[in-house]
């Protein structure tokens, strides 16, 4: 593994598994869309830990944007070896009934179909390659159905796990192996972005661990998932979740 792209990685899981992939002396692309400053220091980190990158502005639910994105990759790096498609959201908290058609389209254009672009377009290059290997980014609330705050995120959740496993079934002859995080409670932004900065604190008895995982522990496994220690792993969905 020598080129590994990374959407959503200005913050959060995505800059974790950045970092950690810099310490084998990765070249990575730093995908952001609209946090340019996020995406510098995540540069900054990957640099001082030994590895090399460039950032890369793309708005994942625009097609042309994605398409762009895989092209400066390539022109830097000359191959893709890994992607891990990260990029997502989990929309406001909110029950079902009050949720605003808005914020469901906003949600679904980045973390169904902007995932599915990112796929499409990393197995459009690895099948040429005849190599390659993609992790996505799913997340227990699919299992777990996310009552009373985040149905909406869960579906969109849901979609994801479809999707890691129809693509190992149908890229797996070409030597691409496709799998999924599905991470439980971590302790990142994204909590605080949703609305609800202390809804860790709130879940934390619901995890059998009793504690919050972090954002290190779930780039681990990706980075697990992208190496040859896992050549036989392929359709399957890694729960790190502390047994929740």
């Amino acid at each position: 593994m020598k080129n590994l792209l990374i959407t959503g990685a200005s913050q959060g899981i995505g800059r974790a598994t950045a970092i950690e992939a810099a310490k084998q002396g990765m070249f990575i692309g730093v995908n952001y869309n609209q946090n340019e400053i996020a995406a510098d220091e995540t540069l900054s980190e990957i640099k001082k830990n030994g590895g090399k990158g460039i950032k890369i502005q793309c708005d994942v639910g625009n097609y042309k944007s994605v398409e762009n994105m895989f092209n400066i990759f390539l022109n830097e790096a000359s191959s893709l070896d890994g992607v891990f498609n990260n990029a997502g959201t989990t929309g406001p908290v909110s029950k079902i009934q009050d949720l605003k058609p808005n914020a469901l389209e906003e949600l679904v254009k980045t973390n169904v179909i902007g995932a599915y672009y990112v796929a499409q377009n990393s197995a459009k290059i690895m099948i040429k390659q005849r190599k390659g290997n993609i992790v996505n980014m799913t997340s227990i609330a699919a299992d777990i159905g996310g009552a009373g705050e985040l149905i909406h995120y869960a579906m969109t959740k849901g979609a994801i796990h479809s999707l890691t496993y129809g693509m190992a079934k149908e890229l797996g002859e070409y030597g691409i192996r496709v799998n999924a995080v599905s991470p439980g409670l971590i302790d990142t932004e994204i909590h605080a972005k949703a609305g609800d900065a202390k809804r860790v604190q709130k879940l934390m008895p619901s995890v059998p661990l009793s504690r919050v995982g972090s954002a290190k522990e779930v780039a681990d496994t990706v980075l697990w998932l992208l190496s040859s220690k896992s050549s036989y792993v392929c359709g399957t969905i890694v729960k790190i979740s502390g047994g929740r």
